[in-house]
């Protein structure tokens, strides 16, 4: 079972994720804030990282950074996830190795579950 590490701090998502992930066949893992994703990417090496980038006291472009800069956990697949669309935040996502950058309000569960195991290969 492919392991998913889902950067969010709105239990609504959380919850609708969490239900699709389950009907297909992925584990989905819940970090909302730095410490917790670096904590989490570190223990369980998840397979993929869905990071959205408006949590509530941090910016998950830090956390990304953050993230890069761990050689151990530095090369796990990160798709940005979020609702937050500049010309700036997608140069800095891609800048700092976010395979992609998805607008949630564009993207239905199922696409983005395509695009999950495109990438991992489930």
């Amino acid at each position: 079972m492919k392991r998913i590490l889902f950067v969010e701090d709105d239990p609504d998502q959380i919850f609708m994720y969490n239900a699709k992930f389950e009907l297909e066949g992925l584990l989905m893992m819940v970090a909302g804030n730095t410490e917790e994703t670096i904590k989490i990417a570190r223990h369980d090496r998840p397979d993929l990282i869905l990071l959205d980038l408006l949590l509530r006291h941090e910016n998950g472009l830090d956390i990304l950074e953050k993230m890069k800069q761990d050689e151990k956990i530095s090369k796990i697949p990160v798709l940005v996830f979020t609702n937050y669309d500049t010309r700036e935040y997608r140069e800095r996502a891609a800048k700092l190795g976010a395979q992609e950058y998805i607008i949630k309000s564009q993207t239905t569960p199922s696409e983005i579950v395509k695009k999950i195991k495109g990438i991992v290969g489930a």
